[in-house]
């Protein structure tokens, strides 16, 4: 079994599944990191990358989102090209100024279904296969 292979980083002291992606939107590239999230659904990014990106994300209809919390928020989806490791895919990419946690979140929609994914919190390593 051969994969892309990426070390567990440091959030607030805490060592978490966080990887580092490219983006591809109208104005060019970004490089980005999420948090790799099971338990979510969609892929959630800060306005702040759409912005990067050159997305007029906002002209786009939202769609209410539920977060960790039971609120909703509004997230204005996108299909974009996107890179994780050596894989280059597009995948439904949510974007989002209420996004209030700090991090990108990289949801189960358009990515797990593409890769066997493997969390390995023993070895601090999360494995894309």
């Amino acid at each position: 079994m051969k994969g892309t292979i990426f070390p567990y980083r440091i959030y607030h002291g805490l060592h978490c599944p966080i990887v580092p992606l490219g983006i591809t939107g109208p104005s060019g590239s970004v490089i980005t990191e999420a948090y790799v999230d099971s338990g979510a659904f969609y892929s959630i990014f800060s306005s702040n990358v759409a912005i990067g990106l050159g997305l007029a994300y906002k002209k786009v209809s939202s769609a209410p989102v539920m977060v960790g919390d039971g609120n909703t928020i509004p997230v204005y989806f996108h299909r974009l090209p996107i890179k994780i490791g050596f894989v280059n895919l597009k995948a439904t990419i949510g974007f989002s100024d209420k996004l209030g946690i700090g991090f990108n979140l990289l949801g189960r929609r358009d990515i797990f279904s593409r890769f066997d994914i493997i969390f390995s919190d023993k070895k601090r390593i999360i494995t894309f296969v």
